[in-house]
């Protein structure tokens, strides 16, 4: 029953979303959604990294994570540029009831990147709002049925999360850039040759 739950509850709040698809690269975004789960009691240091990175590009940046306990690690507890929540703030069937859970999900966004890349244990928290999110374009590394991504990075070629990020880069890089394809495509064709 609890799974007819999460089912109905994705597919009635996608039916009042009017998603407008577009693939953006990071000189057309002007607002990125960042999406992960706390691992091991830490919020992957990638995630960081690709806040910074946009925000070097004067892109705005949200990012929201969640932590599969019932109260925030310690450590965690300051982190202030990020928006966390808990087991405890779902409600009986699993989706999330956060404020800024709310706040994340009434907001509207270019690109929204799922770091979230381990299918077998992918919670269904994040996959609420991954679903539900109003984004243009929505990049993600799990394939699992009714998948969201308008764009997928193959996660199994790519060992670590700091892989997965760099070809998440290089693809919206080369999003409606016809010099950054050729280049890509030349120093492709030079590493077979070389």
């Amino acid at each position: 029953m609890r799974n007819w739950f999460r089912k109905y509850a994705i597919v009635s709040r996608k039916k009042r979303l009017v998603r407008v698809k577009r693939f953006h690269s990071f000189d057309t975004a002007k607002t990125v959604g960042i999406v992960f789960k706390v691992e091991d009691g830490m919020v992957p240091p990638e995630v960081f990294a690709m806040r910074s990175f946009l925000l070097k590009k004067k892109v705005k940046c949200a990012a929201i994570g969640y932590c599969d306990s019932k109260t925030l690690p310690e450590e965690l507890a300051h982190v202030a540029s990020l928006d966390l929540f808990t087991k405890q703030e779902l409600n009986w069937y699993g989706r999330p009831v956060a404020e800024n859970v709310n706040k994340f999900l009434q907001g509207s966004y270019d690109i929204v990147i799922d770091f979230c890349r381990d299918g077998e244990r992918y919670p269904y928290p994040l996959k609420y709002i991954v679903s539900t999110v109003q984004a243009s374009m929505i990049i993600g590394g799990v394939l699992y049925p009714r998948c969201p991504y308008d764009l997928v990075v193959d996660a199994q070629q790519v060992c670590d999360t700091s892989g997965y990020v760099e070809q998440v880069k290089h693809y919206i890089s080369i999003i409606n850039n016809p010099q950054a394809a050729r280049a890509g495509e030349e120093k492709e064709e030079g590493a077979a040759n070389g």
